[in-house]
């Protein structure tokens, strides 16, 4: 994430909608990914508010507001839609008829602005529903029996289809992903790493099923055409092999080739994300469009030291608790070679190598 500041010189943050130290509003700009405040101007009719620092002229999502959802995304005034492109990618939302629901709707939403500031950010793109009915990106946030007695099905699993995205809205509390972590024997588990996995099966399909990179792929993480079932029932059965570290970023991407994917995509997003914070703020030196990839991941590392000494300090387990190997500093320069040829940003030439 980029680092922000007002006009006033205090800092800003990516969930701003006002500023800390003069109280004047905040918004996002999804077109240059920028934060800024807002002046507003009754007089221009129907022009609610201008970026000040900008010039250009905007109208607020129709979910601002902090009794909604408080987005501060912010659409151009020629802009026909009445949501931001964050919000409009949602089709179902948890039914809003107690408090829980609408905090774990802003969770949700919240999780899935910074993805999609992710893709904006690294020039990915995207369809929505609209522009392509079979195949479009969609969010489905759904309850099951056990958060909900009202609802019908007894399980909602979080996963993608086509385009769909499924998170049960239960993952927006924090009680629940703690049980769920513990239960399967998990590292990590975040709302954000759930909608950064999932994206991930939504690139696959789109950047490299059935294109030139299906070879690679095939070569790094293996045939994606193996029983999915079979591996499913295989690894709650049995887990995963003993030695799973020394090929893959979790114990659930030795399930299936498509779930490496997805696990390795999620981690190179979350690995981006941070380094463009540490960068930010002067932690760091890196540029991940042109820097060599070990450079990268060797910058990555020391920076997870830093990370880990800062969260041990305070009492709090280790912001990274990961083990990069080989095999998988390998795969994680694959999903790079794909994000940096499917870009619509200018492409630097390591996407061309070979391995």
């Amino acid at each position: 994430m980029k680092r922000y500041r007002c006009s006033c010189g205090a800092e800003l943050f990516f969930e701003n909608d006002s500023c800390v130290d003069c109280g004047r509003d905040i918004g996002f700009d999804p077109v240059n990914l920028s934060v800024f405040p807002l002046d507003y101007l009754p007089e221009v009719g129907q022009v609610k508010q201008r970026g000040a620092d900008t010039g250009i002229f905007y109208r607020s999502c129709e979910n601002e507001g902090r009794e909604k959802l408080g987005c501060n995304w912010l659409l151009r005034l020629d802009d026909q839609n009445t949501q931001c492109v964050s919000c409009r990618l949602t089709r179902t939302i948890p039914i809003q008829n107690n408090e829980k629901n609408l905090r774990r709707w802003r969770i949700l939403e919240s999780s899935k602005r910074r993805l999609i500031y992710n893709l904006l950010n690294h020039g990915l793109e995207f369809e929505n529903r609209m522009q392509d009915p079979v195949a479009g990106l969609a969010f489905d946030f759904l309850e099951d029996k056990r958060s909900n007695p009202e609802m019908s099905e007894e399980h909602i699993y979080t996963g993608h289809k086509n385009g769909i995205i499924t998170i049960n809205a239960a993952e927006a509390d924090p009680e629940v992903r703690v049980s769920m972590r513990e239960s399967m024997n998990e590292r990590y588990r975040t709302t954000l790493g759930h909608f950064r996995h999932e994206i991930g099966h939504y690139y696959f399909d789109k950047l490299v099923m059935s294109t030139d990179w299906i070879k690679y792929f095939i070569y790094s993480f293996g045939n994606p055409g193996n029983d999915y079932k079979e591996a499913l029932d295989r690894y709650y059965a049995n887990g995963p092999r003993w030695d799973w570290e020394h090929y893959h970023i979790s114990a659930y991407a030795s399930m299936h080739p498509l779930e490496d994917w997805a696990e390795t995509w999620a981690h190179y997003l979350h690995m981006c994300d941070t380094m463009e914070t540490a960068n930010s703020f002067g932690m760091i030196d890196v540029n991940l469009r042109s820097d060599d990839f070990q450079s990268i991941m060797s910058k990555w590392m020391q920076l997870t030291i830093t990370m880990n000494a800062l969260t041990r300090s305070v009492g709090k387990p280790d912001a990274y608790p990961f083990v990069i190997k080989k095999n998988v500093t390998d795969k994680l320069h694959l999903v790079h070679r794909v994000v940096l040829g499917a870009s619509n940003k200018p492409v630097v030439k390591e996407v061309e190598q070979a391995f």
